[in-house]
């Protein structure tokens, strides 16, 4: 009886193999491979949740990267207005068209400062969330000119965003407004162009200002390139170290089916013969049956 309760159990173990595809469906099957499994299940796990921190990063620094693209083509647009109306032949009329131009440059770039990333993060605002990270302010009485530019409060416009991209390994995927739009001088140096062409200040050096605002925001480019450089080669890792471990996995777990059906037979034949070998043994009648 013991003999034909260790063999139904090989047939009940190879019966189960061969309907869930697996190798081991409890600990006690194989110790040794079913720690293997759980290891490689949770070094899975942990590489999918990277790949999902390195592909926001990605989309985060693919839209930083578009965004200061478009701030370095409307700097360089003020610079050409700025070298216009900074001839001798320039009217003081035209010099104020094109100041007004300027003017709403600056409250294009002021807005590309505050875009929103996903609807609640700034892409410029740093950790401050919610409102836009700058604040525009017109000149009173109202002449269709901005008077300043300043972050919406303290905090805004500051602070670094990173994601965990290996483990114990951050990375900084957001570039800082304050940083760059008002210590890197873009804000003021704009300013300064517009107040230069309406006649209160040095136009030359307004100029300068924006050469100056413009490296600033190139450099920036720069290391936003690079980082996104960076997140794509770590993207392709995970991408080839999840089909390395799954792979792994399939071979560890993964039943061979031509295998697990010829187990089966031959179990079931061994199961069988040993059926027919202990009714020959025991001589079972209908008496017995009926106790």
């Amino acid at each position: 009886m013991r003999n034909l309760q260790l063999s139904l159990r090989e047939l009940e173990r190879s019966q189960r193999q061969m309907a869930s595809g697996r190798v081991i469906s409890q600990p006690s099957d194989n110790p040794v491979v079913a720690a293997k499994l759980l290891n490689i299940n949770s070094a899975l796990a942990e590489s999918e949740q990277f790949q999902v921190n390195v592909r926001d990063g990605i989309a985060w620094l693919s839209v930083t990267d578009t965004t200061l693209g478009q701030v370095g083509d409307a700097l360089h647009r003020v610079k050409e207005l700025a070298l216009q109306g900074a001839t001798a032949t320039t009217p003081d009329t035209a010099r104020e068209y094109i100041a007004r131009e300027v003017d709403q440059l600056l409250r294009h770039i002021v807005g590309l400062a505050n875009v929103s990333y996903d609807g609640n993060r700034q892409l410029f605002g740093g950790t401050h969330l919610g409102a836009a990270p700058f604040t525009l302010s017109e000149r009173i009485p109202p002449d269709g000119f901005l008077a300043s530019i300043a972050p919406a409060d303290p905090s805004a416009g500051t602070g670094r965003i990173s994601y965990e991209i290996i483990r114990n390994v951050d990375m900084q995927v957001n570039t800082e407004g304050r940083a760059l739009f008002v210590d890197g001088g873009v804000f003021d140096a704009i300013l300064a162009v517009r107040d230069a062409l309406l006649g209160t200040g040095d136009i030359q050096l307004a100029i300068a200002a924006v050469d100056s605002g413009l490296n600033n925001v190139l450099t920036e480019r720069a290391v936003v390139g690079a980082r996104h450089n960076r997140l794509l080669v770590t993207e392709q890792r995970y991408q080839e170290e999840a089909v390395t471990l799954s792979e792994l996995r399939s071979k560890l777990g993964d039943v061979d089916m031509a295998e697990a059906i010829m187990n089966f037979n031959v179990r079931e034949h061994v199961y069988q013969a040993a059926l027919a070998a202990g009714a020959r043994v025991m001589q079972p009648t209908l008496l017995d049956y009926l106790r």
